[in-house]
This record gives C-alpha cells, structure tokens and sequence, in this order.
C-alpha cells in the first residue's frame, strides 16, 4: 500500500485525503496551505537596508542631538548631547546598515566626521567605570570598523513615524540597541555642564516608552537594496 501510494497523481492524492479528513480539519489544512504558500511565495525585499544620510538624531526627553560633525565630536570621546543643533543646522549623522535587514531592524552603524573630516563610529564600549549602573556601557566615538560589534546598532521603531510638518521629513521613534554588549542607547546620563547630558549605553532590551531611550529622526528616507 505504501509503495503504490507514491504513484497516485497529485490531484487524486489530495481527493483521498480530504475523503479522510474529517471536514473541519480538511479545511484547517487547506488554511495551513495556503499560508506556506503565501509565505513561501513572498515578494518582500530580502536585502533591505537603510542609507539615511545627513539626518541628526534628537533625544525625545531633553529635545537635543547627539553632538556630532560641526558641535565638535571627535574620536575617543564619549558622546554627548548638544542644545540648538536643528536651528544651528549641526551634529549631522549617516545611518548605514552593515548586513542586511533581519527581524523586520535595520542593523545599522551611527556615523559621523572628526573635524578634520575623518569617518567615525559610535560605538557600545565597556571599559573602566560603568557611567550608569552594572553592566551599563560607553558610548563612544570610535575609527568605523566594520568588523567591531559594538559600533552595530539594531534600530527598533518606538512608535509610527508621524507628519509634524518638519521640512526634512516625517518625524521618526526609534530605540537604538547594541545586541554585543546588550545595552540601549540612552541620552539622559546627568552631571554635564550647560545643561547637556551623557549619552551611555543603559543595560538591557530598549523601552519603548522612556523618552531617554527614544531618539526622533526626521527624514523622507526609507530603505533600499543592501549595498553589501
């Protein structure tokens, strides 16, 4: 019976088993097909990936940017946050995604330029003192290297991008989060002169409801094919 079987046509094939099925259950397995095959048959862009260029990264809580080129970031600095950069048109940053998409995220490194115009990374470091609680890390300024780990942020949507009305863009929500040392960016690390705060990696998932862990970006930019 087994070896016979094997030669039934496909269409007879499926009439025995649905003489066999129960009627609900024949229906649930029609269902089941149809979703491998909507599944299987996808039309989603397998190598997607984020380019956002020139775009400056505002911390929901305090309203400032992440300093960057022109609010005088350099490397081996910690990073920090700046007052004034959208009026003062400053702290520019490039979004580039280092693989492709994965889990619906882009995978991203946080770039800017050193005053004398070099590429730099932010990156996850954990050194020395933990600036915020155990496990808490760094946020630093480093050489891009695209093998390093910590310069590998998985941008994560807060909320819906929302109209506002900004010229650049829809005002975008996202958390930042570094899977190598486990930590969120956050931008409310106290003790900085000016009224300015400590940007620092706060140790495990990201919350999408503490505004310190929320960064808004405004652009038009969406994703493209993955430039490897």
């Amino acid at each position: 019976m087994l070896r016979s079987s094997l030669h039934v046509p496909p269409h007879d094939r499926a009439a025995r088993i649905r003489k066999l099925l129960p009627s609900r259950l024949a229906k649930s397995a029609g269902v089941l097909a149809v979703a491998l095959t909507t599944v299987l048959g996808s039309t989603t862009t397998a190598n997607a990936a984020i380019y956002w260029d020139s775009i400056q990264m505002v911390n929901q809580a305090s309203q400032q940017c992440i300093a960057a080129q022109g609010d005088g970031a350099d490397t081996d600095m910690d990073a920090w946050t700046v007052r004034g950069c959208m009026y003062n048109g400053t702290s520019w940053i490039w979004l580039q995604s280092v693989q492709q998409d994965a889990f619906g995220d882009a995978f991203v490194h946080i770039k800017s330029h050193t005053p004398s115009g070099a590429e730099m990374c932010l990156a996850s470091e954990a050194f020395g003192n933990e600036p915020n609680g155990p496990n808490s890390t760094h946020a630093r300024w480093e050489a891009c290297d695209p093998y390093d780990g910590q310069q590998t942020w998985q941008m994560i949507t807060a909320a819906p991008p929302q109209n506002v009305g900004n010229p650049a863009g829809l005002k975008h929500f996202i958390n930042f989060h570094n899977s190598y040392n486990n930590v969120c960016l956050d931008g409310g690390l106290s003790g900085y002169p000016y009224g300015e705060f400590g940007v620092y990696g706060f140790y495990g998932a990201c919350s999408n409801t503490n505004n310190w862990q929320i960064w808004n970006i405004y652009t038009n930019q969406t994703s493209g094919p993955f430039r490897g």
